[in-house]
């Protein structure tokens, strides 16, 4: 393993969770990295990132601190990761921001949409060439996330909310809301499509008629069913006319948005419900 650290950078669609919707604004949460995404870096190095290839971070997470861009070129800690772990997507993180004034200012920039994007900093591993020359980082040793202003790999990486830290019993919560689920209405294609629901400009993201529509009991209902509900919300997304470039993270994060979603996902991707 060599010495050196690399940063890498993706776009997350952030949404900050306000405390009407069951959290404190602090605790960042989502996609830091996807999986087996082929990603140019540069002329001569095509990469990415195996499933796994983290392990040795996930059982320390309180070790890898969540930054205000990198600190190796004068970023600022505001606080650090309380849980890592491995889904279908890429690395799932938890980041608490701490209260300095740096992180309130940080939650604030993400909130009206001036902070974008997350880039990880990682020293390489064990490395090997796929076909095409693609080199697949199959180990790596994580050393921080951080917000940034630039990213390379799109969608594919989504912070799901901002929300609380507090535990629940989100097995419970998840019974009772399918034991609540009505029966699907007619109409949830053209609500689907609807584009003047809840007043947001996003097309795809949090506040979209799309996005209100499948976090909503129509929608979970819709996938929930299915042997592989996650994939079965992605092709769904797909057919809606979601860029393929960004279903994969569109639908993690969809189903990280609801208590019903996130204990389905990680019921079928061998977490826990965050």
């Amino acid at each position: 393993m060599t010495a050196e650290t690399f940063t890498r950078q993706w776009m997350p669609d952030l949404e900050v969770r306000s405390a009407a919707k069951g959290g404190d604004g602090r605790t960042v949460c989502g996609i830091a990295v996807p999986y087996g995404r082929p990603q140019p870096i540069d002329s001569r190095l095509t990469e990415q990132f195996a499933r796994g290839a983290f392990a040795a971070q996930i059982r320390a997470a309180h070790r890898v601190p969540f930054m205000r861009d990198h600190g190796p070129h004068g970023g600022s800690l505001i606080g650090r990761a309380t849980e890592l772990r491995d889904d279908a997507a890429g690395l799932y993180t938890e980041f608490r921001v701490s209260r300095t004034e740096k992180g309130d200012e940080t939650l604030e920039l993400i909130k009206d949409g001036a902070l974008s994007e997350l880039s990880v900093g990682f020293r390489e591993g064990q490395n090997r060439k796929l076909p095409g020359g693609v080199i697949e980082r199959v180990s790596a040793t994580l050393t921080e996330v951080a917000i940034v202003m630039a990213g390379a790999y799109g969608e594919a990486a989504t912070v799901t909310a901002v929300r609380s830290a507090a535990t629940v019993d989100r097995r419970a919560q998840l019974n009772q809301i399918v034991a609540a689920l009505p029966v699907l209405s007619a109409d949830a294609e053209a609500l689907t499509r609807a584009s003047s629901h809840g007043g947001s400009n996003l097309k795809y993201g949090p506040g979209s008629s799309l996005w209100e529509y499948w976090v909503g009991p129509e929608g979970f209902a819709r996938y929930a069913a299915s042997p592989h509900p996650w994939t079965a919300l992605r092709d769904a997304l797909i057919a809606e006319g979601a860029p393929t470039s960004m279903a994969d993270g569109l639908a993690t994060n969809i189903m990280q948005a609801t208590p019903a979603g996130r204990a389905l996902y990680a019921k079928h991707h061998g977490g826990h419900a965050a």
